[in-house]
């Protein structure tokens, strides 16, 4: 009596899982629409990455000239100042 009971058991287990564990076809596309939607999304998140990268190295490249620009006015202001202490020195003397 024990083996019979068994049997069925393992009959009744082996049908559940059968029927829970095989994927039917509109499953199966409906997971694909999922992993392609998933991909787009990827694919979308990928391409801004790029686009905020190449203006990331614009602004940096802006940056940059900015910087030479301030340093070069910075020298021009230095230079001038040095004149203007030159003429005062020189007028003081005379």
């Amino acid at each position: 009596m024990k083996t019979t009971t068994v049997a069925k058991f393992s009959v009744l287990l082996l049908t559940a899982g059968l029927v829970a564990g095989c994927a039917t076809t509109d499953q199966l596309k409906q997971m694909q629409a999922q992993i392609d939607k998933a991909q787009q999304s990827a694919d979308a998140a990928m391409a801004a990455a790029n686009e905020a990268k190449g203006a990331a190295a614009e602004a940096d490249r802006k940056a940059g000239a900015a910087m030479d620009a301030a340093n070069a006015a910075q020298n021009a202001a230095d230079e001038c100042s040095e004149r203007c202490e030159r003429m005062m020195q020189k007028a003081m003397l005379k």
